[in-house]
């Protein structure tokens, strides 16, 4: 009877751990460049969210949003940049939530003329 209660118990315990579903990682998307657009997705519930924009030349700007209940946001820069532009875009979550967006498109960059 005993070794019935303990495999019970033991199968109760064990059970719930294995079925409880990985946490989703937050994640960016690029909506779009004129103006740069990026989204957001599991992040906390009205979790707050700053965005930090920085470009291969160094320039920065930050803006902050509000996720909505279901942890999206979508976030608009006052930047317009060319579709060959590299770029990073890190969130960062008040309740420690946090994403990368490196964008480097593969553009081809116009040069001298080959000589043959």
């Amino acid at each position: 009877m005993r070794l019935a209660a303990a495999a019970v118990l033991t199968l109760v315990l064990v059970l719930p751990a294995q079925a409880a579903p990985a946490p989703r990682r937050a994640a960016l998307k690029l909506e779009s460049v004129a103006p740069l657009v990026v989204s957001g997705r599991n992040f906390g519930a009205r979790e707050p969210v700053l965005l930090h924009y920085t470009a291969a030349d160094g320039a920065r700007t930050v803006v902050g949003v509000r996720a909505k209940r279901d942890g999206t946001f979508r976030a608009t820069f006052a930047l317009r940049l060319d579709r060959c532009a590299v770029f990073t875009v890190r969130a960062a979550g008040v309740r420690g939530t946090r994403a990368v967006l490196q964008v480097e498109p593969s553009c081809k960059r116009k040069g001298p003329p080959k000589r043959a």
